[in-house]
């Protein structure tokens, strides 16, 4: 789903975060030597696709404290850079660009993520929204290509989204997204 080339990789990747991937599935125990390579150097989507995969059954709860925050962000994050992709091609196929709202729609996000983080069921949450709504709102503010700001501010839909049904959000913000397979 991913259009070539990879949106969430230019948007989203870097390697700090590729290493944090690297780090989460060795302290997980779910990478293999032979992979590590294709972690270093392989696409970025496919590398979130991998850590996704290998994590999102994995029980934490055998891990010491600061292993399962690195095992459960790294979760999360790879999650949501799958989800976030699907959605910068779900709205690139409906030809759907930025509106001058961003600010309002950022405003809605920041407010809705940031009330999520450390509750229950959430580990791993915080991670993923620091980084990609921090990241979608600094596009934002900058002088970028439009297809970047098209990008960014399908993933701020794409969160937003999630809160379609509380107060202030606006319906012309969602997006309908496909889950992980």
């Amino acid at each position: 789903m991913f259009k070539i080339p990879d949106r969430v990789a230019d948007l989203f990747g870097d390697d700090a975060i590729r290493v944090e991937f690297q780090q989460a599935l060795l302290a997980a125990g779910q990478v293999q030597g032979h992979e590590m390579k294709y972690l270093e150097d392989g696409p970025f989507s496919e590398v979130a696709r991998i850590t996704y995969r290998r994590l999102r059954d994995f029980d934490r709860t055998a891990l010491p404290e600061d292993q399962r925050e690195l095992v459960a962000g790294a979760k999360a994050l790879s999650h949501r850079l799958i989800t976030s992709g699907y959605a910068i091609d779900e709205a690139a196929k409906a030809e759907e660009h930025a509106a001058d709202d961003w600010p309002e729609l950022f405003a809605f996000v920041q407010r809705k993520c940031a009330a999520r983080v450390g509750l229950p069921g959430h580990n791993g949450w915080e991670r993923c929204y620091t980084h990609i709504i921090g990241r979608a709102e600094a596009a934002l503010q900058q002088d970028r290509p439009a297809e970047d700001h098209d990008a960014r501010y399908a993933v701020l839909r794409h969160f937003a989204s999630f809160f379609s049904g509380d107060a202030g959000f606006d319906r012309r913000w969602f997006i309908q997204v496909p889950e992980v397979s």
